[in-house]
């Protein structure tokens, strides 16, 4: 039997103070009954330990009523009395002023039996249990560990979504009482159930019950592993390919996944593809920036996908196919194992890698024809113009199509203020020059004239 009673509660965990000690008369009684029971007299004994245990109860005695409440389960517990054990629990509990010490170290016993008992009296038990915590505060950590029993019971039988529907109602992030660890693992937990059962609107609900610094620390780092694993699975699904990546660099983070050289370059090669996978924009090139200057020893040591980054961070056209395309397509990423839809992410290789050429022929193009930009980028009219349209739409390139002409214009149209502000800029960066090369004749005139007067003395 604990000593505290789930000390974070503070005063809603508290029992009154006890008014006088019965713990000696427990104590005898206790040791009495167990003859009784032996000489199958256990209606009787139990009789006697209710008659104490209400005495003890009156007087606010919380030991001896645990000790009285608890041995009376357990002479059923014994006697393998299932019916009579179950009744008593719930008659019990909802004993008038019934302390809360007294229930506590019951569930307790209660739950120490379950491991040992069949599918269907563990069932009835958890029922039972789940029936004398609901709603009771100082017990919540215990109800939640029981729901989650009922939800492992329902997972081996095969009913996933009952058992997501089980845990996910649990809001144990707001159980002060449970440790930062077992939290975790429940929250864990019922994101990998609402994800078995493809509730992503819900896994999304879930994940933010973490605190992702609470991940960081050293004796967290398998959690951080899992998480980061489940949310890959959200994010793809998504199809938001940078979160996906940041997910992959925060598991290359951790000391456990550095420390297995087969687990950091899974991770690193997965945070660099799915890295080029994301749409193009400022924090996207600023995070292939850091990662081949931050982890340039690393990439080294996987030079295919160090030049898959470098080939996204020149301005230059790229062939397709790739170079290295067969060791490319044999990465896990393009596998349908662990995630499907690999086809789809290689077809949007082959996208990123044609938007790539077209916004580098845009830096060097004022003007192009359509056939000649087929030609640098190997896709067909429709292809071309798709694809320049999508980019056009998503401003990450700006241009007009001359149809009738078959031309592309690259840049944008300037209005007539743009103009007049170009033109002005123009103009005070010219002021701006001669006033400094006036400054500076001025300087060479003053140095000739100072040495002019010193060669004079001499």
């Amino acid at each position: 039997m604990a000593d505290t009673l789930n000390p974070l509660l503070g005063s809603l965990a508290k029992d009154p103070k006890a008014t006088e000690d019965f713990s000696k008369e427990a104590e005898e009684l206790i040791a009495r009954v167990d003859t009784m029971a032996s000489a199958g007299r256990l209606e009787e004994a139990v009789e006697q330990l209710l008659g104490l245990e209400k005495k003890t109860r009156q007087a606010s005695d919380g030991i001896s009523t645990s000790k009285l409440v608890c041995k009376v389960c357990q002479l059923y517990y014994d006697g393998k009395e299932w019916s009579k054990l179950k009744e008593h629990i719930v008659m019990l509990t909802k004993k008038r002023s019934q302390l809360k010490r007294a229930i506590t170290d019951m569930v307790h016993l209660a739950m120490g039996w379950l491991d040992k008992l069949d599918k269907e009296k563990k069932l009835d038990l958890i029922d039972t249990l789940n029936e004398v915590t609901e709603g009771k505060i100082f017990v919540e950590v215990e109800k939640a560990r029981l729901t989650q029993m009922m939800a492992q019971m329902k997972e081996a039988d095969g009913d996933i979504e009952a058992a997501a529907n089980l845990m996910q109602e649990v809001q144990v992030e707001s159980f002060g009482a449970m440790e930062r660890r077992e939290k975790t693992e429940y929250i864990l937990n019922q994101m990998r159930l609402v994800i078995a059962k493809k509730d992503y609107v819900r896994t999304q609900i879930i994940s933010k019950k973490i605190n992702p610094k609470l991940l960081d620390a050293e004796d967290m780092q398998d959690m951080k592993i899992e998480y980061n694993e489940f949310m890959i699975k959200y994010w793809l699904h998504e199809k938001q390919f940078l979160n996906v990546a940041k997910c992959y660099l925060a598991i290359y983070n951790t000391e456990l996944t550095k420390a297995d050289d087969e687990k950091w370059k899974a991770a690193l090669t997965a945070h660099c593809i799915y890295l080029v996978l994301s749409p193009y924009d400022n924090e996207h090139d600023d995070m292939l920036n850091r990662i081949i200057t931050i982890e340039a020893k690393k990439l080294d040591k996987v030079p295919i996908y160090l030049n898959l980054v470098k080939i996204f961070l020149k301005k230059e056209i790229v062939a397709w196919p790739l170079a290295d395309e067969p060791a490319l397509k044999s990465h896990s990423v393009f596998q349908e194992s662990p995630h499907e839809g690999a086809a789809e992410r290689w077809s949007l290789l082959k996208k990123r890698v044609v938007q790539h050429n077209i916004k580098v022929i845009s830096g060097y193009y004022e003007q192009i024809h359509t056939k000649r930009l087929c030609e640098l980028i190997g896709l067909s009219d429709k292809e071309t113009e798709e694809e320049l349209s999508e980019l056009v739409s998503s401003k990450f390139v700006h241009a007009r199509i001359d149809r009738p002409a078959g031309t592309i214009k690259f840049g944008q149209k300037q209005t007539y203020i743009d103009r007049l502000n170009s033109w002005s800029d123009n103009i005070t960066k010219m002021l701006d020059l001669v006033e400094n090369t006036s400054h500076l004749i001025q300087k060479e005139q003053m140095v000739h004239a100072a040495r002019a007067k010193l060669k004079s003395k001499k």
